[in-house]
């Protein structure tokens, strides 16, 4: 059977509306907790992103594909589409962002970043941000947050149709609103920790005063850490719950930022 013109045309907006979803789901991995994690091979992401792509191009098949006559009018669209899977992947990254300034807080206290206070352009690791970044991963995964992140790239398809990317004032306060709350959940990560290690250093004072022939700049390090790390290991059950109650809340913000930007399609007149 001799294929139609207007088969080929259906064709070629079918390939495009799947280029435009790779470019979205790509973004979306690409920024992703768990899936920018870079011990996945890049081959796998890859195929992953097409595979989405490919599903959601037929569930998705009355999706009308923009008329392009540029090869710069697509490049615009792909930008468009990049941005969607971003603001996705950014907004769920936020809380793994958190921890891991929670950790470096930590670390910061107790003396395992003191090279920084030297040579601030030291790329020294934060140890316990690491440690908390993965409780927060165990955690995601067992809110299985990383079906989540499927199900919010559909939503999105659903919600956000193809060149339909549009920012209002209420999206970006959403967004803004986000980062905010991120700088808080890290401070209550490492409240507990910063607290105890206060109490410490007032005390390692006092006794400076009461003996001051002990050398408590030298015994500081070791108590400090003696301190945090029985800190730490006390209050992770509190540091699971403050996990798991940030994840539920990112997804639910998530969705108002997708029914923010669906709000300012329809108010623009695009849906």
């Amino acid at each position: 059977m001799i294929p139609t013109d207007l088969d080929i045309m259906l064709l070629q907006e079918r390939f495009v509306v799947g280029v435009l979803l790779f470019a979205r789901v790509t973004a979306l991995l690409a920024s992703a907790p768990l899936f920018n994690n870079k011990s996945i091979n890049p081959q796998v992401k890859v195929f992953l992103s097409a595979f989405l792509a490919l599903v959601m191009t037929v569930a998705f098949a009355d999706q009308q594909a923009p008329v392009i006559t540029d090869p710069w009018q697509l490049l615009v669209l792909i930008a468009k589409e990049v941005g969607v899977g971003l603001v996705i992947g950014y907004s769920a990254n936020l809380v793994f962002q958190a921890v891991r300034f929670a950790g470096g807080l930590i670390d910061f206290d107790m003396g395992y970043q003191t090279g920084v206070m030297f040579n601030p352009e030291t790329q020294a690791p934060t140890l316990i941000g690491e440690i908390k970044s993965l409780a927060a991963l165990m955690v995601f995964l067992i809110l299985n947050g990383h079906h989540f992140l499927l199900e919010a790239v559909y939503a999105s398809v659903s919600s956000i149709p193809i060149d339909g990317m549009t920012l209002s004032i209420g999206t970006i306060e959403l967004i803004i609103g986000l980062l905010s709350t991120m700088f808080l959940i890290g401070v209550k990560i490492a409240a507990p920790v910063l607290v105890a290690l206060f109490v410490t250093n007032l005390a390692l004072a006092l006794l400076a005063r009461v003996a001051p022939q002990i050398n408590i700049f030298v015994l500081s390090f070791q108590f400090k850490i003696i301190v945090g790390l029985l800190v730490m290991f006390v209050s992770m059950p509190i540091l699971v719950v403050l996990i798991r109650n940030a994840l539920t809340s990112f997804e639910s913000k998530i969705l108002e930022i997708l029914q923010s930007i669906q709000a300012a399609i329809q108010a623009s007149g695009g849906v």
